[in-house]
């Protein structure tokens, strides 16, 4: 019967594609909870939703004027540059992976 061993290799290009994902993760983190605030109708007074829009402001500034926000009624609202922003990151960070495995096999 044949036995299974796992062999731990270390693989630099593993190691850029964990912190990658990590640091896109806590990005889309951001922009998912942003989005859901907005689609609340949150009060952008209290400290937390204040603070939340400060930090994500940055990261979906390039993007805003792209697409029109859709009022729902109230303070809600549907933020398609933030939608948008989640896309872009994702998609380049897809990009940045594949790179970083095209570097480290050509070595």
């Amino acid at each position: 019967m044949a036995e299974l061993v796992y062999m731990n290799t270390y693989s630099p290009a593993m190691l850029a594609e964990r912190v990658i994902n990590v640091i896109v993760g806590i990005i889309e983190l951001l922009l998912a909870v942003r989005l859901v605030l907005e689609l609340l109708g949150a009060n952008a007074g209290a400290p937390f939703v204040a603070w939340l829009y400060n930090a994500s402001w940055n990261l979906v500034a390039p993007f805003s004027g792209a697409f029109p926000s859709i009022s729902l009624g109230g303070n809600s609202l549907i933020d398609f540059s933030t939608v948008f922003a989640m896309i872009a990151y994702a998609v380049l960070a897809w990009i940045v992976i594949k790179l970083v495995y095209f570097i480290f096999n050509a070595i």
